[in-house]
């Protein structure tokens, strides 16, 4: 991905967090010289500074036959959205967009744990669940359970690096950079909102 200087971001809380807040990810890697590509959620943990990212794929899904210990990369995208000239105060400038992305570069595993799969599986229900405010009981029968886990295939997913990139008008002169600012205060969807909760985090003119 190529990132200008001005809108790299490499805090890895930062970056960790905004993984948690948009889980929802593009998994992709080489397949026989063609590139796969497949959107799943994802769960991330972390232990003894190690990131790891983990997912399921149906197993009549080809792309997990793919994937054992090979390098792939996950896509996390967040608020985006058009840039219009004429939400800045100079008339020198072009329509742009500013966008929000972390991608994830990974060496994948494929588990064949019939406990850590359930383990897991409990895990990122419970994960999503407290997310969307919701209590659903896991407490499936087991048979039934079991029915489901041998329909997918879990793969662990050892996060070699990350990459931010927030393009967010960083490069932009104070005054159009706050006008900017101004005109999205005052949008009402959710997805400008957020865009500017993060533009306001990487503000490049705040004061340290």
């Amino acid at each position: 991905m190529y990132i200008p200087k001005y809108s790299s971001i490499t805090d890895l809380e930062f970056l960790k967090l905004f993984i948690l807040n948009h889980s929802f990810g593009t998994l992709v890697n080489s397949s026989k010289n063609e590139l796969s590509a497949n959107h799943y959620p994802f769960l991330l943990t972390e232990d003894n500074g190690e990131i790891v990212l983990w997912t399921h794929l149906a197993r009549n899904n080809p792309q997990w036959q793919e994937l054992s210990r090979e390098q792939c990369m996950v896509i996390f995208t967040g608020p985006q959205a058009y840039i219009s000239p004429s939400y800045y105060i100079n008339n020198l400038n072009v329509p742009t967009w500013n966008y929000t992305a972390v991608h994830a570069k990974c060496e994948a595993e494929v588990i064949s744990d019939n406990d850590l799969e359930k383990e897991l599986m409990k895990k990122m229900v419970q994960f999503y669940e407290n997310r969307n405010q919701t209590n659903w009981n896991y407490n499936l029968p087991e048979g039934f359970h079991e029915k489901l886990l041998k329909a997918i295939v879990w793969i662990k997913l050892k996060v070699i690096s990350l990459d931010g990139k927030f393009k967010l008008s960083q490069n932009r002169e104070q005054v159009d950079y706050d006008n900017l600012t101004q005109i999205l205060s005052s949008k009402k969807s959710d997805n400008e909102k957020e865009l500017l909760k993060y533009m306001k985090l990487t503000n490049p003119f705040q004061e340290l």
